[in-house]
């Protein structure tokens, strides 16, 4: 009986310790139900709202991989009225030598990761919008809410015009944001820079690959660097109102490891307040 007094108070700190340790979560998919999609959203010129799916990952998560299939199907449903940005950060992203040495990890993505607490992967945040009190969510409920989201009237329209030149890498981008709604909010702008068929290796639960990594695994919407900080900048100096207009230019020297022609510019605008994204555009740097 003293022997098992004397581990009782050990079991209780293992167990502590592992509930304090980065999980990565099951994902249950399918979860698309529709056949058809509502298409990309700007025909004929016609403004709607658009969201941003902020998926956070790793690869070295064995549970992603299907947590990013849902973000594409999500995708493959809703064309170019969802943008995806997906951020490689925390436990999930480290790199270890061999097969996992290749580095994903961002200063943008690791500050956007230590700021939403994100403890556990796979798990995302739709617009930043707030559900049963929390940002984050997991695969499963990003569908009803994009759905939801997209029924929205636009409060604002946004415009890029990117420029790029192949020879010096460097990449110029003119953005320009109006106000269609009133906003008693400040507006913030955010401008990063993604990529997508990153082809390197991926942890997987998935039986047919029995080593339980994807060698060639295609990493897609890949957050690459952020323009104007992880958390953009005021470009509003109080409430907005129907009308206004804000402009920005940024630049960036892309790496040269970089593939232009998979590359794409997120922009979107936010809530000062509530951080809640008010509007996004997607923009490829190459035509």
């Amino acid at each position: 009986m003293q022997i098992i007094r004397s581990i009782f108070p050990w079991v209780w700190i293992l167990a502590g310790l592992l509930f304090a340790l980065p999980a990565c979560d099951i994902v249950d998919p399918p979860y698309m139900t529709g056949q058809e999609g509502p298409g990309n959203g700007q025909e004929n010129g016609e403004l709607v709202q658009k969201i941003l799916l902020e998926e956070f990952t790793g690869h070295q998560c064995p549970n992603c991989p299907e947590g990013s299939a849902i973000a594409q199907e999500l995708k493959d449903f809703y064309g170019d009225r969802l943008v995806i940005m997906s951020i490689h950060a925390g436990w999930f992203a480290r790199v270890s030598p061999g097969t996992f040495e290749y580095d994903f990890q961002t200063p943008a993505g690791d500050a956007l990761n230590d700021f939403f607490d994100v403890v556990q992967n796979p798990i995302g945040m739709v617009n930043r919008v707030p559900v049963d009190g929390s940002r984050l969510m997991g695969p499963s409920a990003w569908g009803e809410v994009v759905s939801q989201l997209m029924e929205q009237e636009p409060a604002s329209r946004i415009q890029m015009d990117v420029a790029y030149d192949a020879g010096s890498h460097q990449l110029e981008v003119e953005i320009g944001v109006d106000a269609i709604l009133p906003s008693e909010g400040t507006y913030h702008l955010s401008v990063f820079l993604t990529e997508s068929n990153i082809i390197k290796p991926q942890r997987t639960n998935n039986p047919a690959y029995p080593s339980g990594v994807i060698e060639d695994y295609n990493h897609k919407y890949v957050l690459r660097a952020a323009l104007n900080g992880a958390f953009g900048e005021q470009v509003s100096t109080g409430p907005v109102s129907a009308g206004d207009s804000f402009s920005r230019s940024y630049s960036l020297v892309l790496d040269e490891e970089w593939v232009a022609d998979h590359c794409s510019l997120i922009a979107f605008v936010y809530d000062g307040d509530g951080m809640e994204i008010i509007q996004v555009e997607e923009a490829a740097l190459l035509p």
